[in-house]
């Protein structure tokens, strides 16, 4: 019988500050930062308390998932690949076929497909298999924002930061990471399902008010999706309306920089500047219900799979 592996794929992070220059020029396609880049991002980091949590917490992640396999009859061998430090997604492919894996499933780390993400992780993973184990079957899930049980999820978090406020005074502020422009003239669907995502949440939640926008976009020089959490700020404020703002992240389901610091200090220091009252609802992070859920989408991923190609 073959042995499975399950490939849990996401973003990275640094494992200490001292990483913080390797891990950024990673990302910059090898180009080093700017001394002032440099220390703006670890002037984050330090912000936060150090290196993210974020390897953590994926391995708690990844280890639930598993569970959720099991629980639907599949029994799978956990790996983690990361996009922009080590084990990069090629070691993990790499690793499974070294340990005999002949059936994998894959998944990343964020619901909401993009030629930009999602995409790309499924485009390192395929490249990495074809290179070291071409008969290694691989399927990876391409999306899961709408999967019950991560909107349940979302639903109680604003839920429970809205107790003690009006509801008429109250705006859901529903935030993922920006994506430069382009995307939209490519027909990439992630704007769309992330709104999708958003409505489905305040539906289960029962909040009249609220808005999507984007945040932590990149300074490189070309449009950015919009708008920006912070701009929405200045705009509910001169608007007069509202005065209590939740902040809902529902792009990313991990505590990490975007979180703590541009949600978690940014966000919330802009809010005091205008006189707003905030809150940022918790994010998914190790929760048993979303993860063993999302296990058990994959083993149906598996089986639609087999089903096509019998």
């Amino acid at each position: 019988m073959k042995k499975t592996g399950l490939l849990v794929m996401h973003y990275g992070t640094p494992a200490s500050l001292e990483d913080v220059e390797p891990y950024y020029t990673h990302i910059r396609h090898g180009r080093p930062p700017t001394p002032e880049l440099l220390k703006d991002l670890e002037s984050r980091y330090e912000a936060i308390g150090g290196p993210s949590p974020l390897a953590h917490i994926s391995e708690e992640q990844a280890d639930m998932i598993a569970e959720g396999l099991k629980e639907a009859g599949i029994d799978a061998k956990v790996y983690i690949g990361m996009k922009h430090t080590h084990p990069f997604i090629s070691e993990a492919v790499n690793k499974m076929a070294e340990d005999g894996v002949g059936e994998a499933i894959g998944v990343v780390l964020a619901p909401h497909f993009s030629g930009m993400s999602v995409a790309a992780y499924e485009k390192y993973a395929h490249d990495a298999r074809d290179e070291c184990s071409p008969d290694m079957r691989l399927t990876v899930l391409q999306r899961w924002g709408t999967m019950p049980e991560l909107i349940e999820g979302l639903a109680a978090r604003v839920k429970e930061q809205m107790q003690g406020w009006s509801p008429e005074e109250t705006i859901v502020l529903f935030s993922a990471h920006s994506l430069p422009k382009r995307i939209v003239a490519d027909g990439d669907p992630y704007q769309k399902e992330l709104e999708e995502t958003s409505a489905l949440v305040a539906k289960e939640a029962g909040v009249a008010n609220w808005r999507f926008c984007f945040q932590s976009a990149s300074t490189t020089g070309e449009p950015w999706l919009g708008p920006d959490i912070l701009d929405v700020l200045d705009e509910i404020k001169a608007e007069g309306r509202f005065k209590n703002v939740v902040a809902c992240t529902v792009g990313f389901i991990s505590d990490h920089l975007e979180v703590l610091y541009d949600l978690g200090i940014e966000t919330r220091d802009r809010a005091k500047e205008l006189g707003l009252e905030y809150r940022a609802a918790r994010t998914i992070n190790a929760d048993p219900k979303v993860m063993h859920a999302l296990g058990r989408l994959l083993a149906r991923t598996i089986a639609e799979r087999e089903e096509t190609m019998a």
